[in-house]
């Protein structure tokens, strides 16, 4: 009898640990977001570089614009490459390189833009 009551006893401490270290994983995973509050997410299909690209394309002067996103591990953006037809004006460069460092609070040194040929 009292050795029943004891496997009772672990398997039911046993579970209540797993249900607390899964509950405590859960919340740690979920309030590690950045400093800012947002969350990097890494898309295989390239809609982030999509969406990127269209508001890049928005800013006076760039034109037609793609960019390639680079995440590391941690899935921060660590680096991104973009190319845009209004690339030979600095002015144009120097706005598109600081939107992106500052979209994925990144150094400007991790942005590089480049002219992108016309009707490409």
């Amino acid at each position: 009898m009292f050795e029943k009551l004891v496997s009772k006893r672990a398997l039911t401490g046993l579970i209540t640990l797993l249900l607390i270290g899964s509950i405590l994983i859960l919340t740690l995973s979920v309030f590690s977001q950045g400093k800012d509050g947002r969350r990097q997410i890494i898309d295989m299909d390239g809609g982030s570089e999509e969406r990127l690209a269209s508001v890049l394309s928005g800013i006076k002067g760039a034109g037609d614009v793609d960019a390639v996103i680079e995440y590391g591990q941690d899935g921060k953006v660590t680096g991104v490459i973009v190319t845009a037809e209004g690339a030979g004006n600095p002015s144009v460069t120097n706005d598109l390189t600081k939107g992106v460092a500052t979209l994925y609070d990144i150094p400007v040194s991790s942005v590089i833009v480049f002219e992108k040929e016309q009707g490409e």
